[in-house]
């Protein structure tokens, strides 16, 4: 039997559900009348109750806050099964299916955030080119034999080599039809060292490789973060640049870029709302946080620094307008352009 208030867990987390109620008949729902539920939020530590929690349930086209108890109320509503998604700042962003069958109450539990630095990434990526035509070579085998560890590029010559333990690596390019080419690399602990390589099919003097040393977040590398920088679309902001910039509100780091405003907000000076500035006129650009919606121009100006603080931030990347937007943030909303805030829970512990 389902309780009145069942909470299905979402892939990346799970919600706590406080409360037990007897079944019903599902397939009668659509002739029961329209019910009000309240939820109450409270801390999984220490169970006191979090005001401010972003509450967002996408099939109601709702956005709400939690009180100081902690609590919000979701009124009217059709009995059903609903997704809803809880942020706030200083706690692990929640995420699931809320099932709504008669009036109550229910209690989601959040952990607050933690950290660990085991999550940046160690290791090589490169491109490797033809010599004359400076074309990429896919297919090229690229072998460190010390370290057990083998990659191929793919169609753009691109290749990635990660988890490698810090010192130098005997680095082997080899491809049918080219000369083999090895060169000794340097790695350094929590850092990538970006390569740019040669080969050529005659036995004529190489180029040197073109060495760079980053830092990366296995978080955005896994979310092709690198590689849509790299394309020189829009505007990003990485875990190193807010901590170089020591930024205290995320927004201060927006502040670099041209056409991005911060405006008082209207309901309290004190705190800001990000403003676009496209084709001479002021526009409100869609936020997502981990991918999730939480603010569009229809909603409102959404106030950023509400939402999540700096040092829970791997990543930002910030579009004026539609041109190099990912397409799966196309669609209604996305013309002014959009912010995605990619936090880093893949650097949580406990």
């Amino acid at each position: 039997m389902l309780g009145a208030h069942q909470i299905v867990p979402a892939a990346l987390a799970v919600l706590s559900l406080l409360v037990a109620g007897g079944g019903v008949n599902l397939v009668a729902q659509e002739q029961q009348a329209a019910v009000t539920v309240t939820g109450k939020v409270v801390d999984r530590s220490s169970g006191e109750p979090i005001q401010g929690v972003t509450v967002v349930v996408a099939a109601l086209d709702l956005r709400l806050r939690t009180d100081v108890g902690g609590q919000f109320v979701l009124d009217g509503v059709r009995p059903g099964v609903y997704g809803i998604e809880l942020v706030h700042r200083d706690y692990d962003r929640l995420g699931g299916d809320l099932t709504i069958d008669r009036p109550g109450e229910f209690a989601l539990a959040m952990s607050p955030l933690t950290y660990a630095e085991e999550s940046l990434v160690t290791g090589i990526v490169g491109v490797v080119t033809d010599q004359v035509s400076g074309r990429p070579i896919p297919e090229v085998v690229v072998n460190i034999p010390q370290a057990g560890r083998v990659a191929r590029t793919d169609g753009d010559g691109f290749f990635r080599l990660d988890e490698l333990l810090p010192g130098r690596h005997a680095v082997e390019f080899t491809h049918l039809g080219y000369l083999p080419r090895v060169d000794s690399i340097r790695v350094e602990s929590q850092r990538v060292t970006r390569v740019r390589t040669v080969l050529s099919v005659e036995p004529i003097a190489l180029d040197p490789l073109e060495v760079t040393v980053e830092r990366r977040d296995e978080v955005l590398q896994g979310l092709g973060f690198y590689e849509r920088e790299e394309e020189g679309w829009g505007h990003f902001i990485d875990r190193e640049d807010l901590e170089s910039w020591a930024s205290s509100r995320l927004t201060d780091a927006f502040t670099r870029f041209v056409g991005v405003r911060l405006m008082p907000d209207a309901a309290n000076p004190f705190r800001r709302v990000l403003i676009f500035r496209r084709a001479g006129e002021d526009c409100i650009p869609s936020v997502y946080l981990d991918g999730m919606l939480v603010g569009t121009a229809g909603g409102g100006p959404l106030v950023i620094d509400d939402l999540v603080a700096p040092q829970a931030v791997a990543g930002v990347e910030l579009y004026r307008g539609v041109a190099g937007i990912p397409p799966q943030y196309w669609g209604t909303g996305s013309s002014c352009g959009v912010v995605l805030i990619w936090t880093r829970r893949g650097q949580r512990v406990g």
